[in-house]
Formats: structure tokens, C-alpha cells, sequence
């Protein structure tokens, strides 16, 4: 009895021995199936885990450093123009709704973009603007003091690049100009990249400012001097951005402003001439023109003016039905034909006959036959003028030729003429 009882644990302990074998085999192999396919994708998940909290921390602590730095920088600042303008730009930010929407152009501005091209951009100086003057809608001229001037319409979004330039005419030393992108309603008497929802390269020194006047995002070491170019991509739809002097490029960056309104934005703190190209030229950068990175066509599409007879569906003529017949009544608009002699008493105009010269012979005075129609025409009507010259004699014909031509015409003609 005792054997069998010890046979028998020993077959169960057999039996799940196997079992167990074969379960921790099969797991094994499932294992090794799945396990090139898991492993790698949850070491991605923890490592991205890990380097977004490094990240998060990173940008913490940049901007526990940044604020510190401001502060210091502001309180260095205190009661200098400098710490006017940026509290100037603070109150007016609280004072102005700025559109932070996203989304292109209004049905209004593009009918204006579609009907005149590139040339429905403009910068129209505020009130604030004293002194700053703009010609041809795109030629800018800037007196002393910070001036920024914006486009009276947002960068389209339909595109995947948007391109405009900035062409210094004339720079004068220690003039600072700005260009960029900013949202509607900017500070008039702020520089661009100095103020939030702004952005913007500076040509003083290089930098690329954005949002706050100590916020350098970026920094090009290129001198820059009159006749040079610089020029502002804008990718609505990521919110990037890139800065080009002289066809070149020489930063890239990024923006949180994915599919907002942008508005291309000018500015300057000193005397100086600026001449914006939004399209309306060919770029220096070649990629631009290749690839029509412009903010519109170079020339419209405007509709042709109706047609002058045909009167139907136009709000400006409203004629009878019987004027389409071809009839023209009292009050018709359409100017009158002098070919039908009922038109309010008035009729066809003379006709001038020419004389015959031969017909009076070889010693007719010149004057009889003179260019001026009214001549011709009183000679015509006067007959006994040409019977009374032809009975003369050739002497005094010949005394007449030698007189004035004025004087000789007075006196045929029985007076003045």
C-alpha cells in the first residue's frame, strides 16, 4: 500500500513536472517571437518618457534664468527711453484686442487680392506715426524715433511658403531696422520683435528677437549696409520660419503660431528709406521666384468693364426695352448718333465742299483755297468773291500776293473774317 501511494505522488509530481515544462517552454517561445517587437518599442516609450521630463525641466529652469535675467535687465532699465517704450508696449497690449485667430484671408480681402495682385498690400502709417511717410504704397521713409508700420493684410494661408523682402535704400549709421511678422493691432511706436506676437530680424545687430527686446533667438553674424536685401519666409502651417540677406539664408526657427494671422510688419528707429516686395517683383532670393513663394501674383485679375451696348444685368444702366432694339430714346444714356437727324434737333453737321481749282484757272488767289474749313466754306457760299477776283487785272492781282495774307483775306471778304 505504501509503494502504491509513493508511485502514485511520483507520477503526479511527473505529470506537472511536464507541465510545467511545456508551459515555461511555450511561454519561452512566445517570448522569443514577441519580444523583438516589444522590447524596442516600450525602450522608446521609457526613454521618451525620460527625455520629455528632461526636457520640461530644461525649459524650467531656462525660464526661471530668463525671468531672473529680465527683471535684473529691467531694473538696470529704470527711467531710461528704453523702460518708456517697453512700459508704452505693455499698456497698449492690455489696452488693444490682439487677434490671436486662426485662418486666412477674409472673403473681402480676397476679392481685393484676387482683383489687384501683390498691389493690394500696403503700410499705412497710424496717427502715432509722426513723420513717417509712404509712397507707392510699399516705399517707406522713417524719421527718428521707433516706427513699425503694418500691412493692411495678413500673410495668406494657403501655401506652404509665404516670401516678402526689404530693400535698404539708404541706412544711416546707428539706424536699427526691423522686419518680421507680428499679429493685428502691434504698438505703432514699438520695434518689431519687441513686443508679444512679434518676431523679427534687426540689422543694428543681428539678432532675431522675439516677443521681448532681451529674447534673442537667433544671431547673424552678417554686416549689413545700404542696398542690401533681407527677406522673411513664413510656413503657416508648421509656424516656421527662415531670414534671408541677400538671397541667402541665415537662420531658421520656430514659432507656436501654426495657421495664425500674420501680418508682415516694418520698422526703424532712425531716418531711413525702405521699398517692400510682396510680389510685386522678382525676389533676389531665386527659390521665391521658382517657386511663386509671393503673397500674390504680380498682376491682377480684373474683370473687364461691360460692354457698352449690351445693358442687361448691370446695376449702372437701366435702359428701356425698346433701346435694345437698337431705338434710342430722350434719356438714353448712350451718347448721340449723328447719323439719325431726330435726335433732340440735332443734325448731321455740313459738309465741307472742295473747290474746283481748275475750274477758275491758273491765276485764283491762294487764299481762296486755304486749309481752314471755314474759309473753303465762305468761299463756297460767296461765289461773286471768285467772280470778282477773276475779272481783276494780273497787276493787281500781283500787288495783292505781295500784301499779308491777313490783309489780303480781310479785304476780299468785305471785313473781318
Amino acid at each position: 500500500m505504501t509503494a502504491l501511494a509513493t508511485a502514485v505522488v511520483a507520477a503526479v509530481c511527473v505529470c506537472v513536472g511536464m507541465i510545467s515544462i511545456g508551459v515555461l517552454v511555450r511561454v519561452y517561445v512566445i517570448q522569443r517571437r514577441a519580444l523583438p517587437c516589444v522590447l524596442p518599442a516600450l525602450r522608446r516609450r521609457h526613454g521618451r518618457g525620460h527625455r520629455y521630463e528632461r526636457q520640461t525641466e530644461r525649459i524650467k529652469k531656462y525660464e526661471e534664468v530668463q525671468q531672473l535675467s529680465l527683471n535684473e535687465a529691467l531694473a538696470r532699465l529704470e527711467g531710461t527711453r528704453a523702460m518708456q517704450n517697453h512700459v508704452y508696449a505693455g499698456e497698449y497690449a492690455a489696452t488693444h484686442f490682439i487677434d490671436e485667430s486662426e485662418g486666412g484671408l477674409h472673403a473681402a480681402d480676397t476679392e481685393f487680392v484676387v482683383e489687384h495682385g501683390a498691389n493690394a498690400w500696403e503700410f499705412v502709417p497710424a496717427h502715432e506715426n509722426v513723420g513717417v511717410d509712404v509712397h507707392n504704397r510699399t516705399e517707406l521713409e522713417f524719421a527718428d524715433g521707433e516706427h513699425s508700420l503694418i500691412a493692411n493684410i495678413q500673410m495668406p494661408n494657403e501655401q506652404r511658403v509665404y516670401y516678402y523682402e526689404v530693400r535698404l535704400d539708404r541706412l544711416t549709421d546707428g539706424t536699427n531696422v526691423a522686419l518680421g511678422v507680428s499679429m493685428r493691432d502691434y504698438p505703432p511706436l514699438r520695434m518689431a520683435g519687441w513686443a508679444c506676437n512679434s518676431i523679427a530680424l534687426h540689422t543694428l545687430d543681428g539678432c532675431v528677437y522675439y516677443c521681448h527686446p532681451l529674447d534673442v533667438c537667433k544671431r547673424v553674424d552678417v554686416p549689413l549696409r545700404t542696398s542690401d536685401t533681407l527677406g522673411v519666409g513664413w510656413r503657416p502651417n508648421s509656424g516656421k520660419m527662415f531670414f534671408t540677406v541677400n538671397g541667402a539664408i541665415v537662420s531658421h526657427l520656430r514659432t507656436p503660431w501654426a495657421h495664425k494671422r500674420m501680418y508682415p510688419i516694418v520698422s526703424a528707429d532712425g531716418p531711413c528709406s525702405l521699398n517692400v516686395n510682396v510680389g510685386a517683383r522678382a525676389f533676389v532670393l531665386a527659390h521665391a521666384n521658382m517657386r511663386h513663394w509671393g503673397l500674390a501674383p504680380p498682376e491682377g485679375a480684373r474683370p473687364p468693364p461691360p460692354m457698352y451696348q449690351n445693358v442687361s444685368d448691370t446695376l449702372l444702366l437701366d435702359a428701356h426695352s425698346d433701346s435694345l432694339d437698337g431705338s434710342v430714346q430722350g434719356d438714353s444714356p448712350f451718347p448721340p448718333s449723328y447719323e439719325d437727324s431726330s435726335l433732340h434737333g440735332r443734325h448731321r453737321p455740313p459738309k465741307h465742299t472742295v473747290l474746283d481749282l481748275d475750274h477758275f484757272g491758273p491765276d485764283l488767289d491762294p487764299t481762296l483755297w486755304s486749309s481752314s474749313s471755314d474759309r473753303i466754306e465762305r468761299v463756297h457760299s460767296s461765289p461773286s468773291l471768285i467772280r470778282q477776283h477773276l475779272h481783276r487785272p494780273a497787276q493787281e492781282t500781283r500787288t495783292e500776293l505781295s500784301e499779308p495774307i491777313a490783309n489780303r483775306s480781310r479785304r476780299l471778304s468785305g471785313g473781318s473774317i
